[in-house]
């Protein structure tokens, strides 16, 4: 039954399901015959002037998008929900007038049956008209974790390979921002609730993991990212447990 799903699903992404999602203009989706988007529009929220608030708002966002978690993996009847679960992504940007603004989401899929997992394909490039492409800066690449795992070895080689292309870091008006790749995550299912995020910042090397708390947002350090061969992506992971850098901010 598990392969039937997932190969059901795979030809929905490859040729467009009727869905209510469908419908949400939130979401932008290939167009018929193509099998991917290349660019991602903007803007969806903001403008916001510094990066938290902007990825704050962009966390509860995406995840009150339909089956964006499937709650924690030990609760009961995760399988079924974690099944018709779905990855969200966008962009958040640095525009030339000192605002942080973020994309429209894209929900395109990469699903891979044998390994049963599934991953938002975020496009390199974000498109607003209001600016020539190459005045933008990209500050995060931002998605949900249905169930909130951390960050995967597929979610560090993509953003190092875009920091390759816009860079690690830029000059904004709040300093200097680096790039990072940020994973959302839901303890609930319905209704869901931005709880926490992971984040990898290719920069330091650091692997983070934010959590909400009643006195505010926690932040620990999850692991740090050493790369061998950053030409062929090749790095080693080494996990850590303990409170992050002073300083470290998202």
């Amino acid at each position: 039954m598990h392969g039937s799903w997932w190969w059901c699903a795979w030809l929905c992404w490859l040729g467009g399901c009727a869905s209510s999602a469908a419908l949400d203009p939130d979401l932008v989706r290939p167009a018929a015959g193509a099998a991917f988007l290349e660019e991602l529009p903007g803007p969806l929220l903001g403008p916001f002037d510094s990066p938290s608030d902007a990825l704050l708002a962009a966390c509860g966002k995406i995840l009150s998008k339909p089956h964006a978690s499937s709650g924690r993996a030990d609760h009961p009847g995760f399988d079924a929900r974690w099944r018709v679960s779905s990855e969200y992504c966008a962009w958040l940007y640095y525009t030339p007038d000192d605002h942080y603004v973020v994309s429209r989401l894209t929900d395109q899929s990469r699903v891979d049956p044998a390994q049963r997992s599934k991953s938002c394909l975020l496009p390199s490039r974000v498109v607003d008209a209001r600016y020539p492409p190459e005045a933008l800066r990209y500050i995060y690449a931002l998605h949900n974790h249905p169930y909130g795992s951390a960050l995967s070895s597929n979610d560090l080689r993509f953003i190092v390979s875009e920091g390759r292309v816009h860079g690690f870091e830029s000059e904004t008006k709040t300093g200097r921002v680096r790039l990072s790749i940020v994973a959302f995550f839901s303890n609930a299912v319905e209704p869901s609730s931005c709880d926490g995020f992971h984040q990898f910042i290719p920069l330091t090397g650091q692997v983070l993991k934010w959590t909400r708390a009643a006195s505010g947002w926690r932040c620990e350090q999850t692991g740090r990212v050493t790369w061998h061969d950053v030409e062929a992506l090749d790095f080693t992971i080494e996990k850590l447990h303990g409170p992050c850098l002073r300083g470290t901010g998202p």
